[in-house]
């Protein structure tokens, strides 16, 4: 199983629900917006293990997207606290989590990079900004996180949190969890992996011990979710967003995430939020 935080907060962490299960994480970098993955808002995922749909030369790019009213009518955004639903006998509970202490908000609008979508989301690009309806009030609980200085790519163990399953075939829980990673600058994956390594916005991870299948790694509903680094103060810097890794999410799989600072310039552009 997965081992919750328990000495750590994470005010900035997200997750997008549908009915109170977690579908994707994100992190709020300002009042009004989250960053996440754009492979959350697609419509296909393809069967021989792209991100999204083969797609024909017919297909616009909006065509693979979930449309905004959608997302409006199925998602809630939920913030602010460690349980996104109390208890339940439709879905798996924890003892902490008898009743949610999370605030909800509503989707308006999601930017997603157009390369993503134009590169049949299999070279990188995978990040998108969510507008919020109503403003996030800061507090002691909610709190943006830092964006990272160009080139902050570190050695030591990073971390990401968030509502995702501990493993493939059990259900994501209440509680959230952090997730220390290790980054591999090989990007050595396992044989079973043929996934895309060599986007220019890829940094890939792994789990802390590859031969322990209880290991925690991150798995489905990790995805959108920040690859964390704190430095000696105890700041958290948003280092990159959990993209995708091997199917299954064995232990020793390879996680790849996209790198924020490659984006910084058009964050500020689309967000204000400018270093």
């Amino acid at each position: 199983m997965q081992k919750e935080s328990k000495t750590k907060e994470f005010p900035w962490a997200v997750s997008f629900t549908v009915d109170g299960v977690n579908r994707l994480g994100g992190s709020i970098i300002s009042p009004y917006h989250i960053l996440t993955a754009a492979h959350g808002f697609v419509t296909t995922i393809g069967a021989k293990g792209n991100l999204c749909m083969n797609r024909s030369s017919k297909h616009s790019n909006s065509s693979i997207y979930r449309s905004i009213e959608f997302l409006r009518e199925t998602r809630r955004v939920a913030y602010g606290g460690k349980c996104i639903r109390g208890y339940t006998e439709m879905y798996p509970n924890d003892s902490e989590c008898l009743k949610s202490d999370v605030k909800h908000n509503m989707i308006r609008s999601v930017l997603v990079d157009g390369e993503f979508a134009a590169s049949n989301c299999t070279k990188g690009h995978d990040w998108a900004i969510v507008e919020v309806e109503k403003r996030i009030q800061f507090g002691e609980k909610i709190q943006p996180i830092c964006l990272p200085r160009p080139e902050m790519y570190y050695s030591r163990i990073l971390e990401v949190p968030g509502w995702g399953r501990s493993y493939i075939f059990n259900e994501s829980g209440p509680l959230i969890h952090g997730i220390p990673m290790r980054i591999d600058k090989d990007c050595q994956r396992p044989w079973s992996d043929r996934l895309p390594i060599d986007a220019d916005d890829y940094i890939c991870a792994t789990s802390m011990n590859k031969n322990n299948y209880s290991t925690p790694r991150t798995c489905h509903g990790d995805s959108g979710g920040g690859l964390e680094h704190r430095d000696d103060f105890g700041r958290a810097f948003l280092i990159a967003i959990t993209s995708f890794g091997t199917r299954g999410c064995p232990s020793n799989m390879l996680a790849r995430f996209t790198r924020v600072d490659v984006y910084r310039d058009l964050i500020c552009k689309y967000t204000g939020v400018c270093y």
